[in-house]
């Protein structure tokens, strides 16, 4: 196999946290707000990015080592190779075999932010809204533009640039069914005109990048659409609207170019 340098540009905010982390908790192992960083009071889009006085619960982004505190200045932070793996396969195998390793991620890379969505979407009244899933957990999460460099191992570059060619076709697809979601849910003239904002925004973020090449869907908090290829959308019309207040996008979009051997 050959090592390929590669560069993965974030354009949504992306999250990934390891199944068996310890969250941090307020009550046990205490936490400053002043290590809540990078103007997460501001509001984008109309939403706070994060209820920073009602922060109660903190889940950490992938790092080494163990910390008995939430200490995100000095965390060593690393995005796993793993979950370029599984963007790139799509659950199947490489001829040759295929191997990532993990990317390290700058501290000043990281934000600590709620998770946002889009909420009872089957009521037609005043109920449905955009907002907090949980006001008072905040999730790490690679924040969108931002440059990481990694390498994967692969038969050689033509299996390479296929590898990327077919993960960005199927991201299209996810893209394509979360698109078709998003213009039914606006058919139901929600009252809240953030959500309905919102849910424009999306759309025509979601349509620009069909346009694009190498784009990857990866990190958790993408909805099933976004997660899976659904092979009759109309019929399973259905799934959680989980998006970046700050881009308008689904969590996880990524571009990636491979730039050496």
């Amino acid at each position: 196999m050959e090592k390929f340098i590669y560069k993965l540009t974030t354009l949504s905010s992306l999250i990934v946290s390891p199944r068996a982390s310890k969250a941090f908790y307020l009550e046990l192992e205490g936490f400053s707000l002043q290590d809540i960083r990078d103007g997460n009071q501001q509001r984008n889009n109309g939403q706070t990015l994060l209820e920073k006085e009602k922060l109660k619960v903190i889940y950490p982004f992938y790092q080494y080592g163990e910390y008995t505190k939430y200490a995100p200045k000095s965390a060593v932070y690393y995005l796993p190779g793993s979950s370029i793996k599984g963007a790139l396969l799509q659950g199947e195998s490489a001829p040759g075999g295929f191997m990532a390793d993990d990317i390290p991620v700058p501290n000043d890379g990281i934000v600590l932010r709620n998770i946002h969505k889009a909420q009872y979407l089957n009521e037609q009244g005043n109920g449905a809204c955009f907002g907090p899933f949980f006001e008072n957990v905040g999730v790490e999460m690679i924040k969108d533009e931002v440059e990481l460099t990694g390498e994967f191992y692969i038969k050689d570059r033509g299996s390479a640039e296929a590898l990327i060619q077919m993960a960005n076709e199927s991201t299209k697809v996810k893209l394509n069914q979360m698109l078709t979601y998003l213009r039914e849910l606006r058919t139901r003239n929600y009252v809240a005109d953030d959500l309905n904002t919102g849910l424009d925004k999306a759309g025509h973020r979601l349509s620009d990048l069909l346009n694009d090449k190498n784009i990857l869907l990866l990190g958790g908090y993408k909805g099933l659409l976004h997660s899976m290829q659904i092979k009759d959308p109309q019929q399973e019309l259905a799934g959680a609207v989980f998006l970046d207040p700050k881009t308008t996008l689904p969590h996880g979009l990524a571009k990636i170019e491979v730039l050496s051997v």
